[in-house]
């Protein structure tokens, strides 16, 4: 049986055997990858067959592939890939390609030359037609441009989608909250209207196969992790559409997966933050967030991120008894003081970014972070007083914990991250840097929803 196709597959001075015994056939020539053979080349073979009366293909080599389509590919060897395409009924012959790549990606002049074909069959949309055209003409070959198109019956698709289908994973953003945290919770502002200033971040966290990938991300950092999988899991359900869905509805839905869970006792600026992307000042009330309008530039953003330093404490988060100090602070004068504070500090944030006031961000999270432990004294302990008042004094203009408190990642707000990084790291040795970027797409774009 596979004699037949070994007959099928040939070399240059076998094409050159294969013109001088057919000189009054049509011999038609195409060319491609052919990397993973799909529906759509097995409807350009049959398209390309009806030309002619023989039909040879060309099949790049592997290096051609590794230096056209880069690492990672080709995905299947060159022999394999050549006598898979040879086994098709539509095709007579098969020829690996050159060894080298000329203009216009050209990897098949030397079997041109030796096949002198009738008529080459290029895709319409080839980048490199004139090139070709001109080789072709010095030749005598005729080229016959042809379309992409599929029946009906076949949906059109490419290698390139294969392997993204493949390799796919679901993708999520963290967060970083500059301030406002804990005014989005419905059940500690009675109907007060809060405002939280955060930005999502990246590396992003993935899921694929069922396993997932934290990207380094430490757990209990204070960014959001747990919600990033609650996202995850939500999003790659069989029985969830996210494709139909609105950003604030995913991010309602999220919402109310984790309240679900957790008593209905949090708030929004997590999901609402990772959802969204980029970054956003959320007014949230008893039943909803919304992001105000508030236009940051990128420019002003990434201005303002070159300067952030974002330090894991080397201390596991352990945010229980700050969240439970919370609600039994919440209600009392101190407590409504604070988060009065906190609130105004992240509706005022959002405008101090806008203006490029850095400076003045700088000062907004101080003063959040200070409310934020008069609100739950919890949130901090001896070891993050003094890390903090070290930072101070060694080029930070503020900053706070991220999250609840209680641990896990500092933001500072600094004059030079790379030294403030140094000199934390040679005074607390267990502190360390997590290295990340603002992800300014939403949760739609990562996933192509």
């Amino acid at each position: 049986m596979f004699e037949r196709i070994r007959s099928k597959v040939v070399d240059n001075k076998g094409l050159a055997a294969l013109r001088a015994q057919n000189q009054q056939k049509k011999i038609v020539f195409c060319s491609g990858c052919y990397d993973i053979l799909q529906s759509g080349h097995a409807v350009f073979f049959n398209h390309a067959r009806q030309f002619g009366d023989i039909l040879v293909v060309g099949v790049g080599r592997d290096a051609t592939l590794t230096a056209l389509k880069g690492p990672g590919r080709p995905v299947n060897p060159e022999n394999n890939r050549v006598y898979l395409v040879a086994a098709l009924q539509d095709v007579d012959y098969a020829v690996l390609n050159d060894h080298t790549i000329g203009a216009g990606k050209i990897d098949f002049k030397e079997v041109l030359t030796a096949l002198r074909p009738d008529i080459f069959i290029l895709n319409d949309d080839d980048s490199a037609i004139a090139i070709k055209q001109q080789m072709c003409d010095e030749l005598g070959i005729t080229i016959q441009l042809v379309g992409r198109d599929v029946p009906p019956e076949l949906k059109a698709t490419s290698t390139s989608n294969i392997i993204n289908k493949i390799n796919h994973s679901y993708k999520a953003a963290l967060r970083i909250d500059f301030s406002g945290g804990w005014t989005d919770v419905p059940y500690i502002m009675h109907g007060k209207k809060g405002y939280v200033s955060n930005v999502a971040i990246k590396p992003v966290i993935e899921l694929k196969n069922g396993n997932f990938n934290f990207s380094g991300y430490p757990r209990g950092s204070g960014l959001s992790t747990s919600t990033a999988v609650k996202l995850l899991e939500l999003i790659s359900a069989r029985n969830y559409n996210a494709e139909a869905k609105t950003l604030t509805d995913i991010a309602e839905d999220l919402f109310n997966l984790e309240n679900k869970e957790l008593n209905w006792a949090i708030g929004r600026q997590d999901q609402y933050g990772i959802v969204f992307g980029g970054f956003h000042c959320f007014e949230s009330g008893d039943d909803y967030s919304k992001p105000i309008e508030v236009a940051v530039s990128k420019e002003t953003l990434e201005g303002f991120r070159k300067n952030l330093l974002l330090l894991h404490t080397g201390i596991s988060r352990n945010a229980q008894s700050a969240v439970e100090q919370v609600y039994e602070n919440h209600d009392t004068p101190e407590g409504r003081e604070a988060l009065d504070i906190i609130g105004d500090c992240g509706y005022k944030f959002a405008h101090a970014l806008a203006g490029a006031d850095y400076m003045e961000c700088a000062r907004l999270m101080e003063r959040n972070w200070n409310a934020q432990k008069q609100l739950a004294s919890a949130s901090t302990n001896e070891t993050l007083d003094q890390m903090y008042a070290f930072a101070k004094e060694n080029g930070a203009h503020g900053g706070k914990i991220c999250g609840a408190g209680g641990g896990g990642a500092f933001v500072f707000y600094c004059q030079d991250p790379f030294e403030l990084k140094q000199a934390m790291k040679r005074k607390f040795v267990d502190c360390f840097e997590i290295d990340f970027e603002f992800e300014y797409s939403n949760i739609k774009q990562l996933n192509s929803l």
